[in-house]
This record gives structure tokens, sequence and C-alpha cells, in this order.
């Protein structure tokens, strides 16, 4: 768990690199030429008219092309960092450089249930029960809803999500919204638990995610909630529409990336003329569609690609980034699941993605495992351990120690150890490193009931649920969960 925002610059950290400075510099400039020559199509009038009249040319009311030098206006007037804080208003998550946070994905039409196993339509506890996990598992650092609720209203399904989860963690949020009217209640609430507006604009705990429609296509909902979120401060995460390869965006990954990264400077471009300074969070990813089932699967090496792309387009705009990891295309929990998890998780971690989810999923996205989530929170552990390197300074070169101990003796009583070994060893709360002579001897547990076990105990013994329900937004017109009005 990141405990400051210094936390990932006392080291040198391992990274990956996947593009060089010049292939970054030409895929940049074909983007731009793209977003010149190509432009894209804006549904939405009021959008259309703000490009049109800080110089994008229009034709046939929705085309725009947008010339370079709103992108340049853009990309200077984009905060380079972005701090997300908590429900209590304190910082929580340092969105820069290779800083890299975890969390869950949301909008899963199904879930695993927990007790039986099986797999079924979400409902509205299930989004209150994973935001619990969320709260108490300390390695997962935000909440999404993991899971669309079925048993509300459909048309205000967004806000029953959100309430859910706002009563039932205090880390900072990543929500979705229907559309503007969704967006805009949703906004009351967080500003009902922020205080004010001032409040909730200076500590920010909750980010919208958008997205465009690949190629080049941007709806009106998505281009209303866009400006709305730069109007209002809210930390918006601007997803190209993951355009996949061969379907729709070129077959090779560099034009993939290049119509990824015009669908997100066109939006970028547009909340930074409704608002200079607004906080945009940068999707830039693209994967690739299975010819043989139509699928788009998030595991592929493409999609492995698209989002370890993503991280250093970022970089290269000095933007926070938006990726994702921790989850498979495998239809329940198994060997696939966790072994695609994993390595996805590993990758957009070493790759520096700021903001990681997904984590949990199964089925193409279209399944939640609270027991993937609990591995993932295990193998986030590790992971953290792993980014940490290997600190070189002279208390950790330790030749005074070693002098100490001299030749054929050994550690393990030394201060030295007693002090940080806990720091300095990872150990593990549900992997087994027993030996096989104990294993066999305790007969332990099979690894998922160790997980279900672990994530029962903490969405029961979480403790930053707000019970105590006041009747507080009667002009929304919608019937949803009632919130607090001060924070908890």
């Amino acid at each position: 768990m990141a405990d400051s925002e210094n936390d990932f610059y006392f080291w040198q950290r391992p990274s990956f690199s996947l593009l060089s400075q010049n292939q970054l510099d030409r895929i940049y400039g074909a983007a731009l030429e793209v977003l010149a020559r190509v432009g894209g199509e804006f549904h939405d009038p009021a959008a259309v008219a703000r490009l049109a009249d800080a110089g994008a040319r229009v034709e046939n009311d929705n085309r725009v092309r947008i010339p370079d030098s709103l992108v340049a206006e853009a990309l200077q007037r984009a905060p380079r960092r972005i701090v997300m804080h908590g429900r209590d208003g304190h910082p929580r998550m340092f969105l820069e450089g290779r800083n890299t946070y975890f969390g869950p994905g949301s909008d899963t039409p199904y879930t695993l249930d927990p007790a039986s196993g099986e797999r079924r339509p979400a409902i509205l506890n299930d989004v209150a029960r994973a935001a619990r996990v969320v709260d108490a598992l300390p390695e997962l650092d935000f909440g999404m809803c993991f899971g669309l609720a079925g048993d509300v209203p459909q048309s205000t399904a967004d806000l029953h999500h959100f309430a859910a989860m706002v009563r039932n963690t205090g880390k900072p949020l990543v929500v979705t919204a229907w559309d503007l009217n969704g967006l805009r209640n949703i906004h009351r609430m967080m500003e009902l638990v922020a205080g004010d507006k001032a409040t909730l604009i200076d500590r920010p705990f909750v980010a919208a995610f958008l997205m465009a429609i690949s190629p080049l296509r941007f709806p009106a909902e998505s281009l209303q909630k866009l400006m709305f979120c730069a109007e209002n401060g809210i930390p918006c995460i601007w997803t190209a529409g993951c355009p996949a390869a061969g379907a729709t965006a070129p077959i090779f990954p560099a034009g993939s990336l290049v119509v990824a990264l015009a669908e997100f400077l066109a939006g970028l471009v547009l909340a930074q003329l409704t608002r200079p300074g607004a906080p945009v969070i940068a999707g830039v990813a693209f994967g690739a569609l299975d010819m043989a089932t139509g699928a788009r699967p998030y595991a592929a090496p493409e999609q492995d690609f698209g989002h370890l792309a993503q991280a250093e387009v970022a970089r290269y705009l000095q933007l926070p980034s938006w990726g994702n990891g921790g989850c498979s295309d495998a239809n329940t929990l198994d060997e696939q699941a966790t072994f695609e998890a994993g390595r996805k998780l590993t990758l957009s971690a070493l790759a520096g993605n700021n903001i990681i989810h997904d984590l949990g999923y199964l089925d193409n996205g279209m399944t939640s495992s609270l027991e993937l989530l609990t591995i993932c929170h295990e193998m986030v552990s590790q992971i953290r351990r792993f980014l940490k390197g290997i600190p070189v300074t002279p208390a950790t070169l330790a030749v005074e120690t070693i002098a100490a101990i001299g030749p054929g003796s050994h550690y393990l009583t030394h201060p030295q150890t007693k002090a940080h070994h806990r720091e300095q060893i990872w150990l593990p709360e549900l992997i087994s490193l027993k030996r096989y002579p104990v294993f066999e001897q305790r007969k332990f547990q099979a690894s998922n009931t160790k997980y279900q076990t672990k994530f029962k105990f903490q969405a029961r013994n979480s403790q930053t649920s707000i019970e105590s329900l006041k009747p507080i937004i009667p002009t929304l017109p919608y019937s949803i969960l009632p919130l607090c009005r001060v924070r908890a």
C-alpha cells in the first residue's frame, strides 16, 4: 500500500519499456495528422460549436478536423499531476510519473456468487459487498462498482451504484454514469459527501470514466459528460474507444495506437477548451478482435501491447494514465484466470500505469469474482515488493555489518536483521510456502476456500461503512439510497 507521494522515488524502480523516443515521436505525429486530415464525428452541437470557435474545421455539421495548435494548447493547459483523495478528504493517490494504484472494474452484468460459486446476474448487494472488500484490503487503492445491479431501476442504476460504493468504502472511487443527467445527480451526491463544491474541487474523491467510440466517433452522451466534468473540476478518465485491431482500427498495433491516441487527444482538446486546467487522465489503450469468435479478449498479447504502450504515451504527453490488469478471459476461476490476471498485473505495473483497474474480471469483462479480486490483492502485495527494487545506500550496502560478522558466521541474531527483516522479506497471507510434508500433515484447504474465507472476513469486518442514513436528497427525481451529510 502506498503511504505517501514519495514512495516510488527512494530507489531505481524496475520498469518495462516497449517504445523508443523516436517511435513515440512518430506515433504522436501520426495522431496529429489523423486529427487534422481525417478528424472525427462529434455528435453534440455544443461541442462542435466550441471546437469551431477555437479554430477547428467543421463539415456536414459534425465532422470536425482539429489542428495541431489546439492539441499543443490543450497539452500546455492540462495538469501534469492529479491527486485523488479519500472520502475523508485525505490524499490517497498521486497520479504522476510511475506511481501505480490498483482497484476493481465496473459494470459486469454477472458475478460469481460468493456463497455458491455459481455465475448469476449481479445485484445491488454485490456492489455494496465489493466496496466493503475493497475498503478492507490494504493493497487495493480505489473502488469501482464491480457489477451492474439488476434489481434496481436500470435508468437510475448508476446512482444506486454510487450510493452503495460511497456508503461502504472511504477510498477514492471511479464511477460510470449513463448520461448527463445521471452524472449531474452523482455530482450532487459527491458535493453532499464532500461538504460543498469548493471542497470537492480542491480534494476530489471521485473520477468519472468516459469513452469515445472507435473509430473516431464521439457520442453526444460522452461529450456532454466530458464538458460537465471539465466545468465542475471532476477528474475525468477520458479513454479512446478501445479500438480493436482489424475491426475498429488498422490491423497493425502501431496504427491501432494512432487511432486510440487521436481519440484521446480530441477529447483532451474539448476538455481544455471548456475549462483550462481541467483534470484529465489518459486512456489510450487498444486491443484486437478474435477473428474466430468475434470476441475482444482482455488477456490477449495485443491487449497487453495496448496498455503497455498507453503508459508510455501518457508519460510522453506528461499526463496521468489509465491501465488495466488482474483480469482474465477465463469463464470461471481456474488456472487460466490466475495466470492471465497475474501476468497482466505484472506487465501493467512494470509499464508504470498510474491507475490499474479491472482486477477480478472474468469472461471478457462480463463476470466479476470477489475471489479473484482477493487473489489479485495478494499478487499486488508481491508486485509492490518487487517494484521497490534494490535500494543502494551506505546502510543497505552493509559493509560495516559484513565486517562485524566476518567469515563463517550468520546474520540471524544481528540487530539489523531483527529491525528490518519484515520490510525486506515479503511474506504472503494466502500463498502457501510450506514444504510438502507439512502440507500433507495439516491437509491445507484448497486455495479457493482460503481466498473465499479471507474476503468474507474482510467484508464482514470493514469498519468504514456509513450506517446512519438520512434522506438528504429529496430534490432528486429518483428514489435512491440516502447518504450522510458528513464525511465518515
